[in-house]
């Protein structure tokens, strides 16, 4: 008998019958017998032995030969984010296979039509969800390649996916895919109902399709709704008959609503009126006196009775719009456009004026009390439909044909003046016809479309410009391309300064352009505008006004509503609403006339307010209302990327949050001021529904309100005001004298300006001093007038008089405030001018001479400019641009201050620190220590100061510290400290909040002012504090919470309450005596220095629970300066921009419109590219030998167009580069034009997204382009538009930075923005290795270096508070240990960083200091295969034991991994704003 032998688990039976042991590398339990072939691999791997690794997976081998396998980094190395189907290396090199719906080398990126960030753990990408209702031309663009929404919904639908029937039709969006236009009437519909089409008609309207007016209303025609009708007492129904809007009166009664008596009766009363018992039958109305006065209308009936009454009423009105038109017309800001222009329209409205006399006299005399006619009744009537007719076609004709001629010269540049005058001239001759009505209109759409068409005019202007100097020598073409980008934002200065109002028809809206500094809006908001409502035309109904927050209405936001017959402020700062309703008010009594609101929200306490003009005998009524947020958020947080500016009414893709979700507004509103920088709503990014031709401007009187009462001009420091032709109002003679008045807190500005050639003069505030420089051409040059005498500093908030008079042609004489302060002499010569610029000029007037090259515009108020004592009106002037009307009391207060770490503010208050009280204030430092408020009351100290890096909270020896300890990194914080009986609290940035009982106390807060300081004081032992404070507020006994206003503080002490610099102080302060400070220069900060020998070695989990350092701010700037608008591309492979924006691809099918300027010394590189799918269809313009190549195909050719000269200087170049169907023109600094075409007839360029600029993927563009200009491009491009546009917003960046103007070294530069290199897998980062690397950081803490393999398996290196820490984890625990170098890590200068491990030991060097750390014992698989990212990693993958996550910033060099260099250019990927130079 045999025996069957059996072999023990993990062995099997040879042929032999031995039992031999499996071969499977640790991956499978059993195997086969005879074949040793392995049952069931585990671990991701296959193979009859387990020796390879599944599809997807990669091997990593252990020391003793073992393996494991990981997911491929395609592109993250974990489950959850591989999306390769297949992986493999080819040397050093990973490809990765994709999934459907991924793109890129390392599925980096989601394929068109798709959505999601496959570079994010957890996140993947899904297909676009868009419910088949996308346009299939756009099917590559279907939706937001990171969100997901729909980009282009077709079939009438919209929503994030395409889901519902578009705002006018209904039906089904989905499944039947029906979606039609509602049926509603749309002059009676407020909206149609986008599931069934039911209509929802408009207050007082009915019907099934909101066609006719309810019984008893009426004003259909006017599409806001019907009005109720209103019969008076003496009328048989109550109601006004819906079709003739008149109403059927009792006997002797008349009017059109039976209001008043007929002639010939008395007595008005319910039952009509009493006929006169008189000779004559006239009487006297009220009393029935008999009157002598013989009437010849009693014939009259009551048809031709109601005539009178209305063109008694019209008349009326004429003359009451006649007077608003004087003033409105005076003070209306439209732009260089119209103002030219006004002069005709006082001329006009004069003639009108006394064209409606003459009307009147043509029927006598005419009052409501006593009408009397001398012809018959029938005559005046025929008279009077005639005139009117008349009238009204002569104001038509003059508004369509000021449209055409006002459409037309708004879109003229004022330097094209062959054009322009054409328009002038024909707008002069149609001045006379202008009726106030169609003035206002056409200015009111002129403006419109000047904003809208703003971007379309570029083009015009380029190719108008070429024609001019192809004609004139072409030296200053590139000036003149200049010239024309700074008067198109000039004109955007322009629209946001139209002080003219919108109406809005309750179904309009208005998305104004948001601020540009979001962060000046955290801690202070204030919005104010002028409303308009009319209770008696429009009843009052919840209404919504003006919202401003995220779209959907989610995070931070404020907004205003008239809810309950109130105005209702509204904001959230992260909690629950605040209202303040305005109930003292009610909208329903505000009168008919254009009212003054202002919210303000300073930390998490609002106010709203409101004035009311004055009306007749009515003094100006103020009203104010005040709430506070709950809890301690103080911010308000705005999503640069995700915020909207609404007003009347809410556009499709804004959600508004409940408390605001309210019907559109009906009424005007002009919008005044965005905390302090004026706004408009001209400076509109999209209109909703806003017809500029019906929905006509209110006009506003711009003298009812007391602040607006003196005539003065605002100057932001962008505009100016040019008076040409001086000597139309005065001669230059023996004496010839200039006044000017000014208020201003501005340390810098130019009051006046006079250039002629190279001639020019100039009167300008220096350091807050008056200062004159001339030059007529005088032997020895400019003479200047300068001198620190207390009389030419005129930037205290006060109005100031400056005369300048030139006497003899020799001597100049300095007036101020009506006192001589200073002349001088000079070589005889007249005065070479005849134009003057007043605030300011534009920036070619100011770089034509060096002398002027640092002068700036002027922030503050001109009341008056004249020469030869003739007073100019600045408005009225040709050549004014970007000035508004009225000074806001706001522009001369100071809510900054700078102080230097010598000086100090003080003021007194009734306030009580140690009892009960609130202050709050913004700070801003670079420095460990220093003193931000302190008050002291004999022994007792209450102080708030930045001590370490941290804030505390000092009061009688109680001290409240917060958490952090950075607050000294240069960027801006919010701190707010509050008192109360119970506790002290402090509170920094909403996040970091601290508090501590309060000790019980029997002493009471008193009514007696006490003193205190800001930034420092003359007898606090705390440093003084170098830094700025802005913001600040403080509880107050006798006044409510509000910005302090440093501007009244009576110490001040080498402070600078204008400019706030963070690294040096203005220059303002270097000529104050430096004895003015109180307190020793502290100089630089002094280093506590530790010997790194008696700190103990091993396991730091917080590397700063040691002795602290005082950090001394980094000695580099975080942001160098750099070009505006301009990116640098860094050569390597990868190194580029990719735009994702499918209208390119519409825009450039036919005809394109390129251009941009470039900077470089490569001789190769690819600046501009885009295709389609397969390149058939392709534009590029690249480098090559130096030379410009502009191609692309046409068809079955190619165009292609090649300079002659090489531009590779490093000098900044003007590219134009153009095709229109087969033609393609090259354009080089306006100087060289070079032009190709393709044989046959044009065919469309069908490409697609993305464009790419500075390089391309490394699979792209081969077949077009000759391989070393493929290779990348180095150097910087700046001004990128299409016909006209900007292109500015990259989907994604890979290597590029901003253009830094310095010259630089070899080395890679981490910019402040953020980004990081991931280094490819040719480097091993186990349990065994050393690295090295050199830094200069510009940021005193950041990400260096992180290797990770798991979650539990990583090493990270990084600076935090000028200490190097290395963190590593083996699997089983965590274990650190860091370097405080005596030499600090910020100084400026390079350092280098040596890690080394070797097993479980950790070595960390820093120059010659180092220190070790000994872990567990572990051996961990980590290796080549594990991601390693260089200056930053994704904020998911970092170990949350970091102190600090953010991305490195500074240089990095000669980094290298056990003795092998590492080379950037060669990475697997540079994400962000990393400027990697070529190696």
């Amino acid at each position: 008998v045999s025996l069957l032998q059996v072999c023990s688990r993990g062995f099997f039976l040879s042929e032999q019958e031995t039992c031999l042991p499996c071969n499977c590398k640790g991956h499978a339990d059993s195997c086969e017998d005879i074949t040793g072939i392995c049952i069931e691999c585990q671990d991701h791997t296959v193979g009859d032995f387990c020796e390879q690794c599944e599809d997807r997976y990669l091997p990593v081998f252990h020391p003793d030969g073992t393996f494991v396998c990981r997911p491929c980094a395609c592109p993250l190395s974990f489950e959850s984010n591989n999306f390769a189907t297949h992986c493999d290396k080819r040397g050093n090199f990973l490809r990765c296979v994709c999934q459907d719906g991924y793109a890129g080398h390392y599925c980096e990126r989601c394929a068109p039509g798709y959505y999601g960030n496959p570079m994010e753990m957890g996140n993947s990408c899904k297909k676009c969800d868009c419910n088949g209702n996308s346009d299939p031309n756009l099917i590559f663009n279907e939706c937001n390649n990171v969100t997901g929404q729909c980009l282009n919904c077709w079939g009438n639908t919209t929503g994030d996916n395409c889901e519902r029937c578009a705002p006018g039709f209904y039906g089904d969006a989905i499944s039947a895919k029906d979606c039609r236009e509602c049926q509603c009437n749309k002059c009676g519909t407020a909206s149609c109902h986008d599931r069934t089409g039911i209509c929802h008609c408009k207050p007082g309207v009915t019907g099934r399709l909101c066609d006719r007016c309810e019984e008893g209303y009426s004003g259909f025609g006017r599409c806001m709704g019907c009005r109720r009708c209103e019969c008076a007492f003496a009328a048989l129904r109550a109601t006004c008959h819906p079709l003739t809007h008149s109403c059927q009166c009792r006997p002797g009664a008349g009017g059109r609503y039976c209001e008043h008596c007929l002639p010939g009766f008395w007595d008005y009363s319910p039952s009509g009126c009493k006929k006169c018992d008189c000779p004559e039958e006239n009487c006297d109305i009220h009393t029935g006196e008999c009157l002598p006065e013989a009437s010849n209308i009693t014939e009259c009936n009551i048809d031709c009775d109601a005539c009178i009454w209305s063109l008694i009423g019209d008349i009326r009105q004429s003359n009451k719009t006649l007077d608003q038109v004087r003033n409105s017309v005076l003070n209306i800001s439209t732009g260089a456009a119209a103002n030219d222009r006004l002069k005709y329209y006082n001329y006009t409205a004069h003639r009108l004026q006394v064209s409606t006399l003459k009307s009147q006299a043509v029927y006598g005399n005419v009052h409501p009390e006593n009408v009397v006619f001398n012809e018959e009744c029938m005559l005046v009537s025929l008279c009077c439909n005639r005139i009117m007719r008349e009238q009204h076609a002569q104001i038509d004709g003059a508004h369509v044909s000021l449209e055409r001629k006002t459409d037309k010269l708004s879109q003229s540049d004022r330097d094209l003046v062959l054009r322009a005058e054409d328009r002038a001239d024909d707008l002069q001759r149609h001045a006379e016809e202008l009726h106030f009505l169609a003035k206002t209109l056409m200015l009111h759409s002129s403006i419109t479309c000047l904003v809208e068409d703003l971007s379309e005019i570029m083009p015009e202007l380029l190719s108008k410009l070429r024609v001019v100097e192809e004609k004139k020598p072409a030296n200053n073409v590139s000036t003149n391309i200049m010239k024309i980008r700074e008067l198109i934002a000039q004109a955007r200065s322009v629209a946001k300064k139209v002080q003219v109002s919108m109406k809005f028809n309750g179904q309009s809206s208005v998305e104004v352009h948001p601020h540009s500094n979001l962060d000046e809006l955290k801690t202070v908001t204030s919005i104010s505008f002028y409303i308009r409502v009319d209770p008696d035309k429009d009843p009052i109904e919840d209404r919504f006004l003006l919202y401003l927050g995220d779209k959907q209405g989610r995070k931070d936001y404020m907004g205003l509503a008239i809810k309950n017959d109130n105005l209702v402020y509204v904001y959230n700062l992260g909690g629950e609403d605040v209202e303040i309703p305005l109930s003292s008010k009610p909208v329903s009594s505000w009168p008919p006339v254009f009212n003054l609101v202002k919210v303000e929200r300073l930390g998490r306490h609002g106010k709203v307010f409101l004035t009311v003009p004055s009306q007749d005998t009515k003094a100006e009524q103020k009203f104010i209302q005040k709430g506070e947020a709950d809890g301690t958020e103080s911010l308000f947080d705005l999503d640069p990327k995700d915020n909207v500016f609404i007003v009347g009414g809410v556009p499709p893709d804004v959600k508004l949050p409940p408390a605001l979700s309210l019907a559109p507004f009906v009424g005007c509103i002009e919008l005044e001021t965005l905390n302090s920088d004026v706004i408009s709503l001209y400076n509109f990014k999209q209109l909703h529904k806003m017809d500029v031709v019906e929905s006509m401007p209110c006009p506003r009187h711009k003298l009812a309100f007391s602040q607006s009462r003196v005539t003065s001009y605002l100057f932001d420091g962008n505009g100016f005001a040019l008076v040409n032709s001086i000597e139309r109002r005065g001669k230059i003679g023996i004496v010839t004298r200039f006044d000017i008045e000014v208020r201003t807190v501005a340390n810098n500005g130019i009051l006046f300006l006079m250039v002629n050639e190279a001639n020019f003069f100039v009167l300008e505030l220096k350091n807050g001093f008056l200062r004159l420089m001339y030059d007529f051409g005088f032997t020895n040059g400019p003479v200047i007038m300068e001198s620190n005498l207390a009389k030419l500093q005129i930037n205290d908030a006060r109005y100031h008089e400056v005369s300048v008079i030139y006497h003899h042609s020799k001597k100049i004489i300095l007036l101020v405030d009506k006192s001589h302060v200073k002349s001088m002499e000079n070589e005889k010569k007249p005065l070479p001018f005849s134009d003057v610029y007043i605030g300011g000029a534009p920036s070619s007037i100011l770089l034509s001479r060096p002398e002027m090259s640092s002068l700036v515009g002027l922030k503050g108020c001109v009341k008056g400019f004249q020469f030869q004592k003739n007073l100019f009106n600045l408005l009225e002037e040709q050549g004014t641009i970007g000035i508004s009307s009225g000074c806001p009391e706001e522009s001369f207060m100071s809510r900054k201050v700078y102080f230097t770490g010598n000086g100090y503010l003080g003021s007194t208050a009734k306030i009580s620190p140690f009892q009960s009280f609130e202050g709050g204030l913004n700070f801003k430092t670079l420095q460990s220590n220093g003193l931000l408020f302190y008050h002291r009351d004999g022994l007792d100290e209450f102080s708030l100061s930045v001590e370490n890096g941290a804030v505390v909270l000092q009061s009688k020896g109680t001290r409240v510290r917060s958490q952090k300890k950075n607050y000294n990194d240069g960027r801006s914080h919010f701190l707010v400290a509050s008192v109360t009986n119970q506790k002290y609290e402090l509170v920094i940035d909403d996040k970091d909040k601290q508090e501590k009982k309060k000790p019980s106390s029997t002493s009471q807060a008193d009514n007696v002012p006490k003193t205190f300081y800001y930034g420092g004081s003359p007898s606090s032992s705390i440093q003084n504090f170098t830094g700025c404070i802005s913001y600040a507020y403080i509880s107050r006994q006798d006044r409510e919470i509000e910005p302090e206003d440093f501007q009244g503080y009576h110490e001040n002490v080498q402070v600078s309450l204008q400019d706030c610099p963070l690294e040096r102080p203005p220059a303002a302060l270097h000529n104050k005596d430096s004895r003015e400070s109180s307190r020793r220069s502290p100089g630089h900060s002094r280093k506590v220095g530790r010997d790194e020998s008696s700190l103990p070695h091993g396991l730091k989990s917080y590397p700063l629970d040691v002795l602290e350092t005082e950090a001394a701010s980094c000695y580099l700037s975080s942001r160098p300066r750099v070009t505006h608008h301009a990116h640098h591309y860094s050569g390597f492979a990868h190194s580029r921009q990719d735009m994702h924006s499918c209208v390119l691809c519409f825009s450039i099918s036919f005809r394109s419109h390129f251009s941009l300027s470039l900077k470089t010394r490569s001789a190769f590189g690819l600046i501009f590219y885009l295709a389609d799918e397969s390149e058939q269809n392709f534009m590029a313009l690249f480098l090559t030998h130096g030379r410009l190549v502009f191609t692309f195909s046409s068809g079955q050719n190619q165009v292609r167009i090649q300079s002659k000269e090489k531009y590779s200087d490093g000098q900044w170049h003007d590219i134009i580069f153009i095709r229109g169907g087969n033609i393609g023109r090259l354009i080089i600094d306006g100087l060289t034009v070079l032009e190709d075409r393709a044989p046959g007839a044009n065919i469309s360029l069908l490409v697609q997204d993305p464009l790419y600029v500075g390089g391309v993927p490394s699979d792209q563009a081969i077949k077009n382009i000759q391989k070393m200009s493929v290779s990348g491009f180095s150097g910087c491009v700046r001004s990128l538009q299409l016909n006209g546009r900007w292109l500015t917003s990259a989907s994604h960046s890979f290597g590029v930075t901003p253009c830094y103007e310095r010259p630089s070294e070899p080395g890679t530069y981490f910019t402040e923005e953020g980004g990081y290199v991931l280094l490819d897998d040719s480097f091993d980062f186990g349990s065994r290795f050393k690295m090295v690397m050199e830094v200069r950081p510009r940021v005193a803490l950041g990400v260096l270096l992180h290797a990770f393999a798991g979650e539990k398996e990583y090493l990270t290196l990084y600076i935090y508070q000028n200490q190097v820490v290395v963190v590593v984890n083996n699997g089983v625990r965590e274990f650190s240990t860091y370097v405080s170098p005596r030499q600090e890590i910020c100084d400026g200068s390079w350092h280098k960083i040596t890690v080394i491990r070797d097993g479980k030991v950790v070595q960390l060097d820093v120059d010659s200091e180092g220190n070790h750390v000994v872990g567990s014992v572990h051996q961990t698989a980590q290796n080549s295969s594990s991601p390693v990212f260089i200056g930053g990693a994704p904020d998911s993958i970092l170990p949350h034991s970091l102190l600090s996550r953010r991305g490195y910033t500074g240089c990095m060099r000669n980094l290298s991994v056990n003795e092998s260099p590492v080379s950037f250019s060669k990475a697997a990927l540079v994400s962000g704003a990393v400027s990697v130079a070529i190696q």
